[in-house]
């Protein structure tokens, strides 16, 4: 049986290559569940899972929230969309229509972007998993 835990490690596996870690750079990192604070102004992403089922095919759902460094317009700061896209559709690429040996994700709705309490822009990656269950001994 998968749980939460083994779907942010299997998403996180995806993510870490360099298509992504180029895009978040030397000081970016790939997170599960939380973001430490005081990193505003450093472009990083975190997965989270929403839960999974415990049926013998397992359907779950998470997040990859991808945080870009605020743009300054005149004295606001705003979500840099250009970077948000960029990063956005390289991570869908490789999470959309994906079959693994033990579990498939995909892409159901469009990102969204979405500001953090400590006033940080993210853009929210929806995801969908499914994994089916191996442990059945009484089959």
């Amino acid at each position: 049986m998968k749980d939460s835990f083994d779907i942010t490690i299997d998403v996180r596996a995806m993510l870490n290559v360099p298509a992504i870690t180029a895009l978040i750079g030397t000081d970016g990192k790939i997170y599960q569940n939380d973001r430490p604070s005081g990193r505003t102004l450093i472009t990083d992403i975190v997965i989270n899972a929403l839960g999974i089922t415990n049926n013998a095919i397992q359907k779950g759902s998470g997040n990859v929230n991808g945080y870009v460094p605020s743009l300054t317009s005149g004295s606001a700061k705003v979500a840099d969309q250009i970077k948000m896209m960029v990063l956005s559709r390289a991570v869908i690429a490789l999470l959309d229509s994906q079959y693994k040996t033990s579990f498939q994700t995909w892409i159901e709705d469009s990102p969204v972007i979405m500001q953090d309490t400590d006033g940080s822009y993210f853009v929210n990656i929806p995801f969908k998993y499914q994994s089916i269950q191996d442990n059945f001994t009484n089959i």
